[in-house]
C-alpha cells in the first residue's frame, strides 16, 4: 500500500480543517472579515471617500464625463438674495472628480468642508459643521440643518450652476430639488 492511498479521501465530506489544535497553541481562528467591501479606518470611510462618491454620484445621475477630471458647482441663496459674493446668506456645494465638499457663510460667519479621504475643515469652521457632515449621498441634509438652524429658506429654483459636463445642468437640478 502507498502512502497516498492512505491519505486519499473518496469525498471531501470527511476533510475537517487541517490546523493543529494541539494543547499550548493559540487555537486556529479564522480573521472575521469586514462587513465593507473597502477596508474602513473610520465609521465606515474608507481611504477614497471623495473619490468614490463622486463617481457614485455621477453614475446615480445617469452622467458621465469624456475626461477623468470633472466638476460641478452650485451656487444657492436665499429667497429674494443675490448669488454674489456680498449675499448675506450663500451655500456653495462642489463636487469634482477627486472631492466634494461645500462652503457656506451667514452674517459674516464661513465654513468650509471638504472630502477627500476624510471630511475635513479646509480653512474655517465658524459655524461647527464639521461633524454634521452626511455623505455625499445625503446631502440635501446639510441644507435643511442650516434652513433650520439659521432660520434661513434656500432658494433651488434660483440656483446657479457651473459645470464640465455638457448637458447635465437638468439632471444636477433634479437631484437638488429632491431636498
Amino acid at each position: 500500500m502507498h502512502l497516498s492511498d492512505v491519505r486519499t479521501k473518496p469525498s471531501l465530506d470527511e476533510v475537517s480543517d487541517p490546523r493543529s489544535q494541539r494543547p499550548g497553541r493559540k487555537s486556529a481562528q479564522r480573521p472575521v472579515a469586514s462587513a465593507h467591501p473597502i477596508g474602513t479606518p473610520n465609521k465606515g470611510v474608507s481611504p477614497n471617500t471623495g473619490p468614490l462618491a463622486s463617481a457614485a454620484w455621477l453614475v446615480t445621475r445617469g452622467l458621465t464625463s469624456p475626461e477623468p477630471r470633472w466638476y460641478v458647482e452650485i451656487t444657492i441663496g436665499t429667497a429674494g438674495a443675490s448669488l454674489d459674493v456680498e449675499s448675506v446668506t450663500l451655500l456653495r456645494l462642489e463636487l469634482y472628480s477627486e472631492e466634494w465638499g461645500f462652503w457656506f457663510r451667514h452674517d459674516d460667519k464661513i465654513s468650509w468642508i471638504r472630502v477627500t479621504d476624510v471630511p475635513f475643515v479646509h480653512g474655517r469652521d465658524d459655524h461647527a459643521l464639521l461633524g454634521e457632515t452626511p455623505p455625499l449621498k445625503h446631502l440635501g441634509r446639510i441644507v435643511r440643518v442650516l434652513e433650520n438652524r439659521f432660520g434661513v429658506r434656500f432658494d433651488v429654483e434660483g440656483a446657479r450652476i457651473r459645470t464640465s459636463l455638457f448637458g447635465a445642468e437638468p439632471a444636477i437640478r433634479e437631484w437638488f430639488q429632491d431636498w
